[in-house]
């Protein structure tokens, strides 16, 4: 198997073949980060080909020497690609619709899982980016070190900030928990 930064080497010089291996390599990674993100797989799909089109039109910005990784840039590039569309397009509520249930599906059970759907996406959007970013790629498989690759951060702190941006998410999670089974009422007293 060819290293990497090998690939990106070649890649770089025109080498198609080597982009092909690198998009056969981090494709279905990169679009399981998106699926997440989005909840669309269609729209996953579009911006995971838009991801590798960039890298494929500028090679040079996915590493600038042989030590940087192209996994963490194309990482870094499909969220932000992800977080773009979400702002732009404001989706939540097709989300929501295109989550069509089986047949056989139990209605209450389809009624509370799009709902904790949504209150998960409306949570992560209230937590900072980074933390936002952080639990997304780590649920969606990454390791620490592709992590901290990812998010531009030491390897050693990624213990640290996954484990606050946990206890973050859990608060803003319930609370909203807690403000639904109330109507909203706490926020107007």
């Amino acid at each position: 198997m060819i290293a990497t930064d090998s690939l990106l080497g070649r890649a770089r010089a025109g080498d198609t073949s080597s982009f092909d291996e690198l998009f056969l390599r981090y494709y279905s990674r990169i679009y399981d980060v998106l699926f997440r993100l989005m909840g669309d797989a269609a729209e996953a799909d579009d911006l995971a080909q838009e991801a590798f089109i960039r890298l494929y039109r500028h090679p040079l910005a996915a590493g600038r020497d042989p030590s940087d990784n192209v996994g963490g840039w194309l990482y870094r590039v499909a969220v932000n690609l992800g977080y773009n569309a979400l702002r732009a397009a404001r989706r939540r509520t097709v989300y929501e619709q295109a989550d069509d249930p089986p047949a056989f599906a139990d209605p209450d059970a389809v009624v509370a899982q799009r709902d904790e759907r949504r209150r998960v996406r409306e949570t992560l959007a209230e937590l900072p980016e980074q933390q936002a970013q952080l639990l997304m790629l780590r649920y969606a498989g990454l390791s620490y070190k592709e992590l901290a690759q990812a998010l531009d951060v030491a390897p050693t702190s990624i213990g640290t900030l996954l484990a606050r941006a946990e206890r973050a998410f859990e608060a803003r999670y319930r609370a909203s928990a807690g403000s639904e089974a109330t109507g909203g009422q706490d926020a107007q007293e």
